[in-house]
């Protein structure tokens, strides 16, 4: 199986885990998306050039919490909660993870569940 069938097999994982996820992205090191998946009239939330921008401050930010992996553990997930929604953003390998969700969810709970989707992932993916 390709690399390129495990990003989307992990995404499809992802979207399927609870109906308030409305995309994930897979964002390189460089903070380019290698692969996007979202639900069915969920819009992008802004054009092509922020979405570039907002990509590297979240590889940014994943960087800079790695700093202090030595003192306090590695960086499971990060929240960030807006007006109209909830992001949330895991580190894996050399990728970061953009789960986008409803304002509504429960953030924490679902973030459980996808670190918990993508260890199982990863674990196949190193069986295979």
């Amino acid at each position: 199986m390709s690399l390129r069938l495990d990003h989307v097999g992990l995404c499809n994982s992802i979207i399927s885990i609870n109906k308030n996820i409305q995309s994930i992205a897979l964002i390189n090191r460089q903070g380019r998306a290698v692969e996007k998946v979202s639900r069915p009239g969920f819009t992008n939330q802004f054009p092509d050039y922020m979405s570039e921008m907002f990509f590297m401050q979240c590889v940014l930010q994943v960087s800079m919490g790695g700093d202090f992996d030595e003192h306090f553990g590695p960086i499971n997930y990060y929240v960030s909660k807006r007006d109209s929604l909830t992001m949330l953003t895991f580190p894996m390998d050399d990728h970061i993870i953009l789960v986008t969700i409803n304002k509504n969810a429960s953030p924490i709970s679902l973030a459980r569940k996808i670190v918990n989707t993508i260890n199982d992932c990863q674990k196949q993916s190193h069986d295979a």
